[in-house]
């Protein structure tokens, strides 16, 4: 973590017991005697609203005043880590948050979704320069590639420009030593070839290995992202790699190529310790049902995803969603809610990769889809949950839904505005496309109401924390924590206790075929923005500026 952090936090006075009581009761003046006293059931005269039930006072202080969400984050990643999906780490994590729901007096299981050959695991990574000057390295690699065998010293050489030609022209000069490589910018297939090609062509000349530089932006030029390609553990007969592909912080990797250039003997140093273990592998959804009292074959799900890169400790991307889901399941059962639906919680694995878990689960559960009311997913980070984008079919109920957050006092001190925003859109997930690049969208491409959380604050999640060496626990935001899972267990009561299922006719495909002739969809503005092409399985996908500013899921991809 860098020193000049992009925010600071500022501490954050809770609302007490009686800020509450007094906030609710001031909602219900005036409201007629003998409304009902249920979240979302229909009062009599249509311009009252409903009274709003007492437990939603007692979530909100169980939410605010004793809240663990912050201890779950602690040992997600702190204790168990980064969280690869096929590694040790995540086959622990996935165990843990399942002891966890059963704490909380949940039936949670581990819902197999995919087996794969091998394990991977990251160790410790060190780099150094060593002459002519001693330098300490910021380093990392791509997932499912090579270690080395201990600690590697070798001379640097460079390579100006990689096009086959450039690469050919080392031929005997390079083996033994660190091949220094700017990876191209472009996308072209040319560019890509090139790439592959100085790979083969440094593992049969014997380098030490290749060594290329970070790419960041104007605001944060060392930012570090890497990822990885899955496929090798995806078959039991794959040759595990044995060339290691060594990424610098670009200002660092700048400086030793300036002294290449210039003549100098460069000598670098690499240990990286990434492991491969040629075994089975079976990878796992985390399910914990809050049984419902009248209907529980019916169903709301609160979800996020366990799995993340190996670099840092994945607290933004998703450790902050997957334990602010555990956190609204601990709330709902330490007061006691007693939903009329089914609350599933579910930590979803493979998301990382492509919405792996949970595209699995909506292909296995199939014929149980008709009866999920909404899906509720918590990605994209810190920032507090602030607005989510509804049909208008559905405006009605989810305004009932949400009128306990009114209640609540903003986790930022200096914000003046509503406290939770509800928007009225034509459609989500139009044309079976679904919307967003998180699980969510596994749900909308099968017409079922799905949702990211529309957030807001501080948190510089897409630029600065999202799959980068600074996404540690550090940078998880307590207040913002604290309110989101509050939000997360009040939302999720109320659509459980609504007297109907929430409307689809404006869900996915349900909208393209409802939708008047000349109408055009309406993007849903879900705050969720992040790589939609991981839905088509691209990990690099990054949320353009346009997307960022309006809120809406329009991403481009990035090299």
């Amino acid at each position: 973590m860098q020193a000049n952090t992009p925010w600071r936090r500022q501490p954050q006075s809770l609302l007490s017991s009686r800020c509450l009581f007094l906030a609710f009761a001031s909602l219900t003046l005036g409201a007629p005697t003998g409304l009902v006293a249920q979240a979302g059931e229909v009062a009599p005269n249509r311009e009252a609203k409903p009274a709003i039930p007492a437990i939603y006072a007692a979530i909100a202080e169980e939410g605010l005043e004793h809240s663990k969400v912050m201890d779950y984050l602690d040992t997600l990643t702190n204790s168990i880590g980064e969280r690869l999906t096929g590694s040790d780490n995540f086959t622990l994590a996935c165990k843990w948050a399942k002891s966890e729901f059963e704490k909380m007096g949940l039936e949670a299981r581990l819902e197999p979704w995919e087996t794969w050959e091998f394990v991977f695991n990251r160790g410790p990574w060190s780099g150094r320069l060593l002459a002519p000057e001693n330098i300490e390295l910021q380093i990392a690699t791509e997932a499912w590639t090579a270690g080395t065998r201990g600690a590697v010293t070798a001379k640097a050489v460079r390579i100006e420009d990689v096009t086959i030609d450039a690469v050919e022209a080392l031929t005997g000069k390079v083996e033994g030593k660190w091949i220094l490589a700017r990876q191209p910018s472009r996308r072209s297939t040319d560019a890509r070839l090139a790439w592959q090609h100085l790979q083969l062509f440094a593992e049969t000349e014997g380098a030490a290995g290749i060594v290329y530089s970070s790419t960041g932006d104007a605001k944060y030029p060392n930012r570090m992202r890497v990822f990885g390609d899955r496929n090798m553990a995806l078959k039991a007969n794959s040759k595990i790699p044995t060339l290691p592909l060594i990424c610098v912080r670009k200002d660092q990797w700048d400086h030793i190529d300036d002294m290449v250039k210039a003549g100098k003997d460069v000598d670098l140093q690499f240990d990286i310790r990434n492991r491969f273990r040629r075994e089975k592998v079976v990878l796992n959804n985390v399910i914990a049902d809050l049984k419902g009292t009248e209907k529980p074959d019916e169903m709301v799900i609160v979800c996020g995803h366990l799995d993340s890169w190996h670099q840092a400790t994945g607290t933004t991307d998703n450790g902050t969603g997957a334990t602010s889901t555990m956190e609204a399941a601990r709330i709902l059962s330490a007061v006691g809610a007693k939903p009329k639906r089914t609350i599933r919680f579910i930590l979803w694995g493979g998301e990382e990769q492509g919405l792996l878990g949970s595209r699995a689960y909506v292909a296995k559960h199939r014929s149980e889809l008709a009866k999920v009311s909404g899906v509720f997913n918590h990605d994209t980070g810190t920032n507090w949950a602030n607005s989510l984008g509804v049909p208008v079919d559905m405006y009605d109920d989810m305004e009932r839904v949400c009128a306990p957050l009114a209640a609540l006092k903003s986790p930022e001190p200096d914000y003046s505005g509503e406290v939770f925003r509800l928007g009225k859109l034509k459609s989500i997930g139009g044309g079976g496309r679904g919307g967003g690049g998180s699980d969510h969208a596994s749900f909308l491409t099968a017409d079922i109401p799905a949702w990211s959380w529309g957030l807001r604050g501080k948190s510089d999640y897409f630029q600065y924390t999202w799959h980068s060496q600074w996404d540690t626990y550090d940078v998880a935001i307590p207040e913002y924590q604290r309110h989101t899972s509050t939000v997360i267990a009040t939302v999720a009561l109320g659509v459980a206790n609504l007297p109907n299922l929430l409307c689809r006719d404006s869900v996915g495909r349900n909208a393209t075929r409802t939708r008047p002739e000349g109408m055009q969809p309406v993007e849903a503005t879900n705050g969720d923005a992040k790589k939609t092409g991981a839905a088509r399985g691209d990990a690099n996908a990054e949320p353009s500026s346009a997307s960022k500013a309006s809120g809406t899921n329009v991403v481009r991809r990035r090299g």
